[in-house]
């Protein structure tokens, strides 16, 4: 009776180790969702550290300009605040844009088919000449354009006064360009014409 008692109890024996083993593939499962938490979790978290790598660096680019106006400061001797004395109101300023009005211009006019003096009965005579006029200033400029129909009458005047033989020579011409230059600042207010120049003349025959 005890053997047959052993006998029976034997088999239970046996029943841990076969629990024991199939206990191990939870645990071995447990285990590896927790690597591949973790590993996700290390995925994510250097995709975040990229992106804000990424963001510091266009920071970085969007401020460029700043620096470089930093590194010419400290090139150029001065700081942040030298750069109003630099470019603004001051005389230095004053001096490059005054220099920039008072600079010579030149308003060429359209051309002109004018009738010279003749005797009575004899053809007609003209002369068609291109003219450019140079003035003081931008603003003479602008006042010689405002006041163009005013200043076409007097070269007109003083053409129909010639006659052919007044403008066949270089000293006729050139005592004409005196006449219009002095015609024309006759009646100028903001400056006065510098020159007069013929870029293109010639008389009938």
């Amino acid at each position: 009776m005890a053997k047959d008692e052993e006998k029976k109890e034997a088999p239970p024996a046996d029943a841990p180790s076969e629990g024991g083993g199939g206990g191990k593939l939870p645990a071995i499962l447990a285990i590896l969702n927790l690597l591949l938490t973790v590993g996700i979790g290390a995925i994510v978290f250097i995709q975040f550290k990229k992106d804000k790598n990424k963001e510091l660096v266009t920071d970085i680019q969007a401020n460029a300009p700043e620096h470089g106006e930093a590194h010419a400061d400290a090139k150029s001797g001065g700081h942040g605040e030298a750069k109003p004395d630099e470019h603004g109101g001051g005389g230095h300023g004053d001096g490059h844009g005054g220099a920039a009005k008072e600079a010579d211009k030149v308003v060429s006019l359209e051309q002109f088919t004018v009738n010279l003096s003749t005797a009575v009965g004899a053809p007609p005579k003209f002369a068609r000449v291109v003219i450019a006029v140079e003035v003081s200033s931008g603003e003479t400029s602008q006042e010689l354009t405002q006041k163009m129909p005013q200043v076409r009458n007097s070269i007109i005047d003083l053409f129909n006064s010639k006659r052919p033989a007044d403008l066949q020579t270089g000293e006729g011409r050139n005592f004409l360009k005196e006449e219009i230059r002095n015609a024309l600042n006759s009646f100028l207010v903001t400056g006065k014409v510098k020159g007069i120049f013929f870029s293109s003349f010639s008389v009938s025959s």
